[in-house]
């Protein structure tokens, strides 16, 4: 994976607007500085997240350097189970999606270390315009339907199909959240890491 990875953010993006990296597996938790979570690749090793962003930053990829850099993580960030808490106004909408959830979490730890983090001194900071969405908060499980799949995919799927051509990321995303957000009886949040320098949409004609 991240050889496939690699090699993507060596190739001439000058004529495009905006990378985006999609990766759907394994998950759990690692040490992090920056972006928490790893992924299991093909080989069955865990690679951090902030590894795979890392590749792509303006020091990594200079021909995406101030155009948006887009990860879409869809894994589970660790083993805990989210039974959620009760609320007054909860929907009845708020009921377990057909067939059974499954997690797709392996636990991992690692033992932290200290560092300290440069200052930037580049025109533009190095990690800007990078946009980190994850289908769930870190140390949690992400769920699956046995029948539809990632509860994650699916919602962000549908609310693009239906909002892309007026809403910009952001907004997207809180649709997302929220209707995960509803599902099952376990319970999942996503959320993202955003350092874009502007609202991004999509370009849907």
């Amino acid at each position: 994976m991240v050889q496939a990875l690699m090699e993507l953010a060596q190739r001439d993006h000058g004529a495009l607007d905006c990378c985006v990296v999609v990766i759907l597996s394994h998950g759990c938790q690692a040490s992090h500085l920056q972006f928490p979570g790893a992924v299991y690749g093909t080989d069955g090793s865990p690679v951090p997240v902030e590894r795979i962003v890392n590749i792509f930053n303006g020091t990594g990829c200079p021909s995406l350097g101030g155009k948006p850099k887009l990860f879409f993580i869809q894994a589970c960030g660790g083993g805990q189970k989210d039974h959620g808490f009760e609320v007054v106004s909860a929907s009845r909408e708020d009921r377990a999606p057909d067939g059974n959830p499954e997690p797709d979490a392996f636990p991992f730890q690692d033992h932290p270390g200290s560092y300290d983090q440069p200052d930037a001194v580049s025109s533009l900071p190095t990690p800007s315009d990078i946009f980190v969405s994850y289908s769930t908060f870190p140390g949690f499980v992400s769920w699956r339907d046995t029948k539809s799949g990632s509860w994650y995919i699916e919602t962000l799927v549908g609310v693009l199909d239906q909002w892309a051509h007026s809403e910009d990321l952001q907004s997207l995303l809180l649709r997302v959240a929220n209707a995960v957000s509803e599902k099952g009886i376990y319970k999942q949040i996503p959320g993202c890491f955003n350092f874009l320098r502007k609202k991004l949409f999509f370009k849907t004609s």
